[in-house]
């Protein structure tokens, strides 16, 4: 954790040691979300921290990290903007570091850091950081911070893999609002760049001297709209497992919104009801074939009805014969044909 007064040169070797290791950080991140106490549709996106109702907490110090967005031009005659800062302060009284990404109607996108301080230095600002020219480019990451160092001073830092920028501002009224944001100018004459989406990583926020990650704070989540508050033209995802972690994800320039799809009509019993051929072709299908498998289940059942009774019937190829051959009549005497029954002479029965 950073704490106040520190020198320059230290303050800047640990924003130098955060930059690499929050680069690793966001690789890793885990999708699992912290609690934000409420969203908000505001005319930025992003995180913000408001003590302006407990005027005994301090906001004395911000920290942040994010990559510059690659900025997506469809048309080259589209003029838009986008901006990624850090803020300390509300309205016309903060003071603010952060970079921003400005497509002009040729189709170029000039990208540039910039600060400001108000009401200090209300006519120069925003005030753009020559000395950071060319080093803020499409893909950088970005290392910044804010820190009361003094009553009435404060350090403003920005770090790049190649290079850094170091300040020291006058502010001299009390500040109770730290912010994370992305967004375009507040006024709509300006449609938002389409910067897809900006990860802040390595929040912090300094309260009474007292280093704290976003989740632990009271923290509101911001989605910006545009000005009639009807627009969403980016959101804001929830806080990551790591406590200090999230990204703003691109929606659209500017209104109209799309008008939603109206539902279908519910059918009514006076309308008509169009064939269901499909449904019905299906229904005999499945008719026939059930009949189909009756008659298959009827018919073994009727074999294997008529195959236990005869079973039970004795047959007459096991019943022993009644005479043996050359057999002689008992009344008669006279000679039986093979297995008769009964004599041809005298018509005696023979059992």
């Amino acid at each position: 954790m950073l704490h106040l007064a520190l020198p320059k040169l230290y303050s800047l070797v640990i924003l130098s040691v955060l930059l690499i290791s929050s680069g690793i950080a966001s690789l890793t991140t885990q999708r699992v979300f912290a609690p934000t106490i409420k969203t908000l549709r505001s005319s930025e996106a992003g995180y913000k921290i408001d003590y302006t109702n407990k005027t005994s907490l301090n906001v004395e110090g911000i920290l942040g990290f994010w990559t510059v967005p690659i900025i997506r031009v469809p048309n080259a005659s589209d003029v838009s903007l986008v901006f990624e800062s850090l803020t300390v302060g509300f309205g016309a009284d903060y003071i603010s570091i952060g970079t921003s990404q400005f497509a002009e109607s040729n189709g170029t996108v000039k990208y540039r850091a910039f600060y400001a301080n108000l009401p200090e230095n209300t006519s120069q600002s925003p005030v753009r950081i020559t000395d950071l020219n060319g080093m803020v480019g499409p893909g950088t990451r970005i290392g910044a911070q804010i820190l009361k160092i003094a009553s009435d001073t404060w350090e403003i830092d920005m770090i790049t893999p190649q290079t850094s920028f170091s300040l020291n501002l006058v502010h001299a009224s009390s500040l109770h609002v730290a912010q994370w944001l992305v967004q375009s100018l507040t006024d709509g004459s300006v449609p938002l760049a389409n910067f897809n989406f900006v990860s802040f990583d390595h929040a912090n926020a300094t309260i009474n001297g007292v280093s704290t990650r976003l989740n632990l704070l009271d923290n509101e989540r911001l989605r910006l709209f545009d000005q009639s508050n009807n627009c969403n033209l980016a959101d804001t995802e929830s806080i990551t497992a790591s406590g200090d972690s999230f990204t703003v994800d691109f929606v659209r320039a500017a209104p109209p919104c799309p008008v939603p799809q109206a539902l279908p009509q519910v059918q009514t019993q006076n309308q008509t009801k169009p064939p269901q051929i499909i449904n019905d072709s299906l229904t005999i299908l499945l008719a026939a074939g059930g009949f189909l498998v009756a008659g298959v289940v009827i018919t073994i059942l009727s074999a294997a009805l008529i195959s236990a009774r005869r079973k039970n019937i004795p047959s007459e190829s096991t019943t022993p014969a009644l005479t043996s051959m050359n057999a002689l009549c008992k009344k008669c005497s006279s000679t039986l044909k093979p297995n008769a029954r009964f004599c041809d002479n005298c018509g005696q029965a023979v059992l």
